[in-house]
């Protein structure tokens, strides 16, 4: 829930006058927080209890009616460490935490739809947190679909980003996105550039998405091919229950030529009043034609609802690695990744609160 203040008394507590040309910030944020038994399966980190900070954020964000239905709009979304290890949310282009570390743009929207610019989530990485049960816990998907550790991923926050979103037609819009001098690959990022669209239907029950992201790699490296993936998504819910399911094949990938991996799973969420029973499964698929180079991601949960902002979370996650193949099971928006060794089977309990504001 949005708490709306007056621009004066932001300004008086941030010594920013510029605001008081804003006639109103909304402030919002989440504070997310849990304690592991992380195993990670290798020599380096056995088992292990901690407290991690998973994607806790403080959100700043107004408008100003500029007349005629248009409106300028702005954003800063800072995530921090709330006491626990590490802050995590997939994300390219800064530190993990810090003032504007999240999505963090100025635009303009309309009948038209919106424009921004700055840095923001893809429009391929959103269609995996339309299915994700487990977006900021052990067993979260992204362990799996970013399926890149040498070069950028597709779970990625660009920044230098700019980015155009329809109106809603029916259920029916879509979003294309540009971004420029991209991290993660080598010391001529500055020379990476990339760009994804999706398009997305929600209507009642139903959710449907498809999106396409593609990494100039040959830019940095003539060496390299541009890596790119194709995502699927779809959402159904009928009674108490929910579905969703996704599919990607990516291509290229770190920018080799043929490293080709397909991933999919399934997940499903069953309501009992404050109560959600939920569950998911993951599987990636060989590297091309290299065995022995896939793995399994399962995870189960309860998320128990205090309130409308506040939950308890509960969770079991396990990744099975093949003898080739190092997947985690607790990377993405769950904060403390100690992650795994070639052939490891990680696995974990978590047990977290979540408060939004």
């Amino acid at each position: 829930m949005q708490k709306k203040l007056i621009a004066l008394a932001l300004a008086s507590a941030f010594a920013a006058p510029a605001f008081a040309a804003t006639s109103n910030v909304d402030i919002s944020g989440q504070m997310n927080l849990s304690v592991d038994y992380l195993d990670s399966d290798n020599a380096a980190n056995g088992g292990n209890v901690g407290v991690s900070s998973n994607a806790s954020n403080i959100i700043f964000k107004g408008s100003e009616d500029l007349g005629g239905g248009l409106n300028a709009i702005w954003q800063i979304q800072t995530y921090f460490s709330a006491g626990g290890t590490g802050n995590s949310d997939t994300f390219n282009g800064s530190a993990q935490d810090g003032v504007g570390s999240g999505n963090t743009f100025v635009g303009l929207n309309g009948g038209f739809g919106t424009v921004i610019v700055g840095k923001n989530e893809s429009p391929v990485k959103m269609l995996s947190r339309k299915t994700d049960f487990f977006d900021t816990q052990i067993g979260n998907s992204s362990n799996l679909t970013s399926v890149d550790t040498a070069g950028l991923g597709f779970d990625t926050r660009p920044n230098n980003q700019v980015a155009y979103t329809t109106p809603s037609m029916s259920g029916l819009s879509g979003t294309v996105a540009y971004f420029s001098a991209m991290s993660g690959v080598d010391a001529t990022d500055a020379a990476v550039d990339g760009w994804a669209a999706a398009g997305n239907y929600e209507n009642g029950p139903l959710m449907l998405g498809l999106g396409y992201e593609k990494h100039n790699l040959s830019n940095a490296n003539a060496l390299l091919s541009d890596e790119k993936v194709w995502r699927l998504a779809a959402g159904y819910a009928i009674g108490n229950f929910k579905f969703t399911g996704l599919y990607q094949k990516a291509n290229d990938i770190a920018g080799v030529n043929s490293a080709d991996r397909k991933v999919w799973g399934l997940g499903a969420g069953y309501n009992m009043g404050n109560i959600l029973l939920k569950a998911q499964y993951y599987e990636a698929g060989d590297l091309n034609s290299v065995s022995n180079t896939g793995a399994q991601l399962y995870a189960v949960g309860v998320d128990y609802s205090l309130s409308k902002r506040t939950k308890l979370q509960f969770a079991y996650a396990a990744t099975d690695n093949d003898s080739g193949a190092a997947f985690s099971a607790f990377g993405g928006g769950h904060g403390d990744n100690p992650g795994t060794s070639a052939g490891g089977n990680p696995t974990g309990f978590s047990m977290g609160v979540v408060h939004n504001f």
